[in-house]
């Protein structure tokens, strides 16, 4: 009943505010953000992993600082990262070529396909200028016209956490791994350069809380146990040198960098939009050779990669030569000398005794090359890699797992392509792991009318298909035991109301994690977007996903799998009260229910606050927000917005609040300062977390502080 009196109060506040609306322009960038926070937010929720998303919130940062010329070729960027689709750059290539370049952002208007929302979306990310041609890169202007930039930032959660109390060196030494090794402090640091969007350079490095930074200040017994590993400075570094559009050197990368081909199956190192809220997001655009920028410290390559074009065809060679993460398992007998690897770890944190000891103790080497074609309305390319480890990959069997890869080397092939016609896209990719399993999908992307977009996509892939750099479309993580079948669609329904849906149906041909038995699921989603002013909107979203797993109620030997369904109802509205007042509003309801076990509910209402004074160099961002969730089965996602190139993406289960402010100041026109707050409160609980991270108490506070100066 407390539910339903809050989600009135919050429906009819809503209605009211509308009303004091000001006719005011939306400020830059906050539709942009809406579309991030959404596809984040997807990820979030159908990957139920903790994935770091420093990757593809960059692209967006990086683009918002070094915008590209709408007139130029340069705009197909915005159609890699899904911001843009083949139509819509198709009806702006005709355009300026029947009428010349645009001579306005609000030209776009007029083109077949680009509506007010568009517009406002990409607007941080172009610029409206002449073509003109490349110069040649001189050395000396490299250094003189360069951009620099440094970030630092430094982190904490100020509660004590049991990882950081104090113990004596007797329980230390009998349970080494009870605390960590470094102080609560997060650290992160970054240099850049960027000349003309075509020369870049940088260093990253990363010290993730709980990691020691100092060898000197770690417990003597502890650091005899850590050994060499154990040593001075941040725990990751990331180095990148990057070059692009250099005549027939199309890209050229040396250290760390990310590689993305066709549609994900064979060679796609990075994080993707997977399943997202908009059906055009289901093709994917390869971006082949990029920089790595982020912390994540698996999810890259590391050494050289280049890609060479002549007319149509382009070659794409790489090389990487670096050392991973991973549970390493002694051999049993004096007389075996192979050492053999359990599992491979994806964290990247090494806070205690044990999760340092498996950094970097497996050598990964993989190299491989591309070749593809691309004309007008038509690409193919071919990719082709090997993966080689220095230590025999043998995971402990389970049923559920017994199709996964082991073994010390792997080879990958595929084939993708891509066929533009006026109305119409078809694409799909090909892929054969080593021991002959295939890898596919095929689709199509089709406008019916300027005002809808229809997609199409079926998958396959064998649940024995083996990559350790692949991310295609699916449903799971790991593109393989899937197969399913997509239809999407999003169209206007008036000038003002837009809508878009999609149906997922789906099925695991093996065993899963906890589903003890092949199983099936669908997904379903329906989401209505209404246009109040250029300055409000709001949309309406209903999601239902129904997938299986163990009945954890069954006494028998071997669990039967029962059926399970999520409902999500989330209404979502943001509106400008003033030229400096942005307020946003949220209420989501969550509905789960699972064969033989009690319905769970949860439910989160949240307002934001972003003030931005118009010349002012300074803003604040402040929400406030109450959830209630009967169990982890029905948590709720909420993203956050943050400083720089971070992100918040907390999961709320139990019943409390929470709040954060953020707070920018342009201290200098060189220099930005940002700090941030945030603390949830639970209602339900006197302690928060377990194991190392356990809290004693109902409040969980964390700070963070960032400075960036650009020279």
């Amino acid at each position: 009943m407390m539910k339903a009196k809050l989600a009135l109060i919050f429906l009819l506040f809503a209605v009211l505010s509308i009303r004091l609306l000001a006719q005011q322009p939306d400020t830059l960038g906050l539709r942009l953000q809406q579309q991030i926070a959404d596809q984040l937010e997807q990820i979030t929720e159908s990957a139920d992993e903790n994935y770091d998303f420093t990757d593809l919130l960059e692209e967006y940062q990086f683009l918002s600082e070094n915008p590209v010329n709408i007139n130029s070729d340069e705009i197909t960027i915005l159609q890699q990262i899904n911001l843009l689709n083949s139509f819509q750059i198709e009806s702006l290539k005709k355009y300026i070529s029947k009428y010349g370049n645009l001579l306005t952002l609000y030209e776009l208007a007029a083109v077949d396909g680009f509506d007010t929302q568009t517009i406002e979306m990409i607007a941080p990310l172009v610029y409206v200028g002449e073509v003109k041609k490349s110069d040649p890169i001189k050395v000396s202007n490299i250094a003189r016209w360069g951009k620099h930039q440094i970030i630092t930032r430094v982190e904490r959660t100020l509660e004590q956490q049991e990882g950081y109390r104090a113990i004596d060196d007797a329980q230390l030494h009998a349970s080494p791994n009870k605390r960590y090794l470094g102080d609560p402090n997060k650290v992160y640091a970054r240099y850049t350069f960027n000349y003309r969007n075509k020369i870049r350079a940088g260093i990253t490095m990363d010290k993730d809380a709980g990691e020691a930074f100092f060898r000197n200040q770690v417990n003597d017994s502890l650091a005899k146990l850590a050994g060499d590993k154990l040593t001075n400075g941040f725990d990751f570094y990331s180095v990148h040198l990057y070059a692009s559009d250099l005549g027939p050197l199309k890209a050229v990368a040396i250290g760390d960098y990310h590689l993305s081909f066709g549609q994900g199956l064979t060679m796609w190192s990075g994080l993707s939009f997977g399943k997202s809220t908009d059906p055009n997001g289901v093709m994917k655009y390869g971006q082949g050779i990029r920089p790595n920028t982020s912390v994540n410290e698996i999810f890259f390559m590391r050494g050289a990669a280049a890609s060479f074009g002549w007319k149509k065809l382009e070659f794409t060679a790489f090389y990487s030569n670096k050392n991973i993460d991973a549970s390493v398992a002694l051999p049993d007998t004096l007389e075996q000398e192979e050492i053999f690897v359990s599992s491979l770890q994806e964290t990247g944190l090494h806070r205690t005794i044990s999760e340092l000891s498996k950094k970097g103790t497996v050598n990964q080497v993989v190299f491989g090359g591309r070749l593809g074609f691309k004309s007008k309305r038509f690409e193919m390319g071919t990719t082709m890699h090997e993966t080689s480890l220095d230590a025999n990959l043998s995971p402990r069997i389970y049923p559920y797992n017994q199709f996964r890869f082991s073994g010390k080397s792997l080879s990958n092939q595929g084939i993708d392509f891509r066929w533009v016609m006026p109305q119409l896209v078809f694409f799909g990719e090909a892929s054969r792991s080593a021991n002959g399993s295939l890898a596919s999908i095929a689709g199509l992307v089709a406008q019916p009318t300027s005002f809808a977009y229809v997609t199409l996509a079926w998958r396959h892939y064998d649940k024995s298909y083996h990559n350790l750099f692949t991310n295609g479309f699916g449903e799971s993580t790991g593109t393989n035991n899937e197969s399913g079948f997509y239809a999407g669609i999003s169209t206007g329904l008036s000038a003002r109301w837009n809508m878009t849906a999609y149906a997922d149906l789906f099925k695991f041909q093996w065993l899963r994690y906890q589903t003890d038995a092949p199983s099936y699921g669908q997904d379903y989603f329906l989401q209505l977007d209404h246009r109040i002013s250029r300055k409000a909107g709001l949309y309406f979203r209903y999601r239902y996903k129904s997938k299986m797993t163990n009945d954890k109620s069954s006494w028998q030997r071997i669990d039967p799998v029962t059926p399970y369904n999520k409902q999500t109802f989330r209404f979502h509205i943001n509106y400008a009260v003033s030229p400096s007042f942005q307020f946003k509003n949220r209420a989501e309801w969550i509905l789960y229910n699972q064969t033989n076990q009690p319905q769970s509910h949860g439910f989160i209402i949240y307002h934001d606050v972003l003030f931005r004074p118009v010349s002012k160099p300074y803003e604040l961002t402040f929400r406030y927000a109450l959830f209630d969730s009967d169990s982890y089965d029905s948590r709720l996602y909420a993203y956050e917005n943050d400083v720089l190139n971070a992100f918040s993406i907390p999961a709320f289960s139990g019943k409390g609040t929470r709040m954060y402010l953020l707070f920018r100041l342009k201290a200098h026109k060189s220099l930005d300062i940002w700090i941030r707050l945030a603390q949830t409160w639970y209602a339900d609980r006197n302690a928060i977390g377990s194991g190392l991270s356990l809290i004693e108490g109902n409040r969980k506070t964390d700070a963070k502080i960032q400075l960036r100066y650009k020279f």
